[in-house]
C-alpha cells in the first residue's frame, strides 16, 4: 500500500513538473527574438506622415509583437484629426500592419481672422491663416466657440444643413455660390459670387426655391440687367421677395 502511494505521489510531481516545463518552455518562446517586431507596415495615408501615426501607435520595430494592446494603439493614432479610423493588426511572427482611414478637407470655416479647415462631418483638420486655392466650400457660422481647436466639431447642425444643401443644389447655381452662412438655427443664406443674397432658409421646398432662384437669374440676363440684386428670399411660400441693389 505504501509502495503505490509513494509511486502515486511521484506521478503527481512528475505531471507537475512537467506542465512547469512546458508553461515556462510557452512563456520563453512567445518571449524569444522570433516575435521581436522587425516591420510596421502603414497604409491608407495620403496626408499624415508614416512616421507620425507609427509614433503616436507607440509601437516599435525590436518590440514584442505581443506587448503593446491593439485597442489601445488603435485610439492613440485616431487622435490625429485627419484620421477617421485605425485598425491595427498583428502579422505573425514578427509584423505589424496599421491600416488607416482618413478624413478628407471639405470646406473653409472663416473664424476669429483665419480660417479652419474641415471635413464633411464638421471636424476641424487644421487651423490656417488664410484660405488656400482650392475647391472646398467657404461657409461661415454664426455663433460660433471663440476657441476652435484642431479634432474638435464645429456646430453640428450648421454643416448637415450646409451639406445638404450644397449636395442638393444643380452645378449651375452651385457655380454662383461664394460662401454659405449659416445664419440662425436652421437658416442658410447663400452669397453669390456677385454679392446677392439668396436667403434659402432650411431644407423644405427645395425644388421650389431652386426653381425660383433660376427664374430670377434668367429673367436677369434676359433684361441685360447688370444692376444686381441686393438679396433674394426664399424662405417663405409664394413669389420671392427680391431687392434690388441701390
Amino acid at each position: 500500500m505504501r509502495k503505490r502511494r509513494n509511486r502515486n505521489g511521484r506521478s503527481v510531481i512528475m505531471f507537475l513538473a512537467l506542465c512547469l516545463a512546458v508553461v515556462a518552455g510557452f512563456y520563453y518562446f512567445l518571449h524569444s527574438s522570433v516575435f521581436f517586431i522587425e516591420d510596421i507596415e502603414v497604409t491608407g495615408n495620403h496626408i499624415v506622415p508614416t512616421q507620425d501615426i507609427i509614433a503616436l501607435s507607440g509601437i516599435h520595430t525590436g518590440q514584442n509583437i505581443f506587448e503593446f494592446k491593439t485597442e489601445a494603439s488603435q485610439k492613440a493614432v485616431e487622435v490625429i484629426p485627419y484620421v477617421r479610423q485605425a485598425v491595427i493588426k498583428r502579422i505573425f511572427p514578427n509584423r505589424v500592419q496599421i491600416s488607416v482611414v482618413e478624413r478628407e478637407s471639405w470646406a473653409y470655416v472663416i473664424h476669429d481672422g483665419g480660417v479652419l479647415v474641415i471635413d464633411n462631418e464638421g471636424v476641424c483638420l487644421d487651423k490656417l491663416e488664410m484660405m488656400g486655392e482650392t475647391d472646398l466650400l467657404v461657409v461661415s457660422i454664426a455663433g460660433m466657440e471663440d476657441t476652435v481647436v484642431e479634432g474638435q466639431k464645429v456646430n453640428e447642425n450648421a454643416i448637415e444643413l450646409i451639406r445638404f444643401l450644397s449636395d442638393a443644389l444643380p452645378d449651375d447655381l452651385m457655380q454662383e455660390v461664394s460662401e454659405f452662412h449659416y445664419s440662425a438655427p436652421g437658416q442658410v443664406i447663400v452669397f453669390t459670387l456677385d454679392g446677392t443674397e439668396v436667403r434659402l432658409g432650411d431644407r423644405e421646398r427645395l425644388d421650389e426655391k431652386i426653381s425660383y432662384w433660376r427664374r430670377v437669374i434668367k429673367k436677369q440676363k434676359e433684361e441685360d440687367d447688370h444692376s444686381g440684386l441686393e438679396y433674394i428670399d426664399l424662405r417663405f411660400k409664394g413669389q420671392p421677395v427680391i431687392q434690388e441693389k441701390r
